[in-house]
This record gives structure tokens, C-alpha cells and sequence, in this order.
């Protein structure tokens, strides 16, 4: 069966995702370990656990966006006919994407400016952190698109 371009690039976010996590919690533990076994403290690893907690969390929110289970109330979406739930449905998606888009533009404005700011303990760039906005507004827009076109395209009964 054929994977559809969503899907792969939830499968290639989950595994990066993954990633990031697994690296994240080695390097807190090397750091635990190195810390109170041998008394030896790295000052570069708050601002790499930083980072990468970042774009762990930016890539959740994209792939939340994408699959339609990010944070919302949908307390009147579940009483709603369910024409009148997709036509909501649809409202809600066009309503996020000046969001993503006011996230994309100052994203990239910040970005370039962090550029030039290194982290205090690291010599790397803040911006490489801060890129994981106007990357994941990027992705968040695609989902959002995706998902109107989805529920545009869905058949009565469906859900």
C-alpha cells in the first residue's frame, strides 16, 4: 500500500523527533552521571538540551496540526450535524493559517537576528534553535491546507 505524502512526512518527523529525544535524554544522564560520580560538570550541556527541546516541541505542535489533535475545544464541534461540523472544521484550519503565517514571518526575522547571538556556554548560533519556528510554521501551513482539502473532499457520513 502506498503511503501518502502526509504520512511519510510524519513518518520522517517521528523518527527525527525520536532522535532529538533519545539524544536529549543520553546526554542528561551522561551528564548526571559525570556529575555526581566523578564530579565532572559540562556547561555546554543546558544550552544543547535547550536546543534540542526546542525543535522537539515545534515538531510535536506540526505533526499535532497535521493529524488534527493540537489543543482545541471541541465541546459544540461534537454536537454539531456533521455538515455543519466540517464546514467548522474547514473555518478552523483557514482561522490557523494567518497564525502559522505571522509565526513563519517573525520566525525568520528572529532567526536571522539569533544568527548572530551565540548560546552563553556553546559558540553555536541561538538562530539554529530559533529556525525551528518559521521550519515548523512551514509544515504547520502544508497540514492545515492538507486538512481543508481533506474535509472538503470528505464524504457525507465520513469522519
Amino acid at each position: 500500500m502506498k503511503k501518502s505524502l502526509n504520512e511519510t512526512i510524519y513518518s520522517i518527523i517521528g523518527v527525527l523527533s525520536g532522535t532529538l529525544f533519545l539524544m536529549l535524554f543520553v546526554v542528561n544522564i551522561v551528564r548526571i552521571v559525570m556529575r555526581y560520580i566523578w564530579g565532572i560538570s559540562w556547561i555546554w550541556i543546558p544550552d544543547f538540551s535547550r536546543f534540542l527541546f526546542i525543535w522537539i516541541v515545534f515538531l510535536g505542535a506540526a505533526v499535532l496540526v497535521g493529524k488534527n489533535e493540537h489543543m482545541l475545544m471541541d465541546f459544540f464541534l461534537g454536537k454539531m450535524k456533521p455538515s455543519h461540523r466540517r464546514a467548522m472544521e474547514i473555518i478552523i484550519q483557514i482561522g490557523q493559517i494567518p497564525l502559522f503565517s505571522v509565526m513563519l514571518m517573525s520566525g525568520i526575522k528572529i532567526t536571522r537576528i539569533r544568527m548572530r547571538i551565540p548560546f552563553d556556554t556553546w559558540d553555536f548560533p541561538t538562530g539554529w534553535a530559533y529556525l525551528a519556528v518559521p521550519a515548523c510554521a512551514v509544515l504547520m501551513i502544508y497540514f492545515s491546507l492538507s486538512n481543508i482539502y481533506r474535509f472538503a473532499t470528505q464524504k457525507r457520513g465520513e469522519q
